[in-house]
């Protein structure tokens, strides 16, 4: 699997390079790397691997004037790369996706039904989604403050800690924000608090 993931790297930042100078002929090799997040040497490397591949053609004759175009072979290279990211990003979701079922239905299995998720951001959103199909509720979703408050996720409301302590709940699940168990704790002392391994580490009774 980490060969996989590693051989990935490369396709990306060959689409991203692609991309760029499609997007903008005249950037400079110092702005591309800025772009990608690497080196200048680590840029200039690529767009070299890019020329002689034959994906991308020089045009200019200094720094100054250089600009960098497209071949038909470039473009079709790139769009080859857009479906094959776009592939992989699916099956990295499906995959993501599958575990955390497996996750919060062995949470369900133990008698759990109602829960708020302890987060708000695309993991608890994972979380809030999935679990109707694994045998749970989600009641709601719990942020510390910010723009969130009040929103909607994966069709629970978005609530401040405090705002959950009138509700029936078995369980709060920490999706992504561990600064919340204590905050949740002190609001919510009789509702456990479990990862999404199942283990409880906070809450409830002993």
């Amino acid at each position: 699997m980490e060969r996989v993931a590693n051989e990935r790297i490369p396709q990306e930042r060959e689409l991203l390079a692609l991309e760029h100078i499609e997007r903008n002929p005249s950037i400079s090799q110092r702005q591309l790397a800025r772009e990608l997040g690497v080196a200048l040497g680590v840029a200039n490397a690529c767009v070299r691997t890019l020329v002689r591949k034959g994906l991308v053609k020089v045009r200019g004759d200094s720094n100054r004037s250089i600009t960098y175009h497209l071949t038909h072979e470039g473009v079709i290279r790139k769009a080859a790369l857009a479906v094959q990211w776009t592939n992989n990003t699916i099956s990295d979701y499906a995959a993501a996706r599958g575990r955390v079922r497996r996750q919060l239905e062995a949470i369900a299995s133990r008698g759990i039904v109602r829960i708020v998720v302890l987060g708000a951001d695309e993991a608890a959103e994972l979380v809030a989604l999935i679990a109707p199909h694994a045998g749970l509720e989600a009641v709601a979703a719990v942020d510390l403050g910010g723009r969130r408050i009040g929103d909607v996720l994966a069709g629970v409301p978005v609530l401040m800690p405090g705002e959950c302590a009138t509700f029936s709940l078995d369980a709060a699940l920490v999706a992504s924000n561990d600064a919340l168990i204590e905050v949740f704790r002190s609001a919510v002392p009789d509702v456990p608090v479990f990862d999404l391994g199942g283990r409880k580490i906070a809450g409830g009774t002993s």
